[in-house]
């Protein structure tokens, strides 16, 4: 092999052993008041567009 090649080897493998040695990350939970299954409240217009009306020229 290469030394090009063996380097190759050596970063992915790293990378590897990075991510299976890596502690597993908080779960973030929703502090709102939508259950599991609930989908959070949407808008039903954009703010500030109430009012504006142009014609197309």
């Amino acid at each position: 092999m290469t030394l090009v090649t063996v380097l190759i080897l050596v970063a992915v493998l790293g990378c590897i052993a990075l991510l299976a040695l890596a502690p597993p990350a908080p779960v973030r939970r929703n502090p709102g008041p939508e259950g599991p299954g609930v989908e959070p409240a949407r808008l039903k217009t954009v703010p500030g567009q109430r009012g504006v009306h142009r014609r197309a020229r």
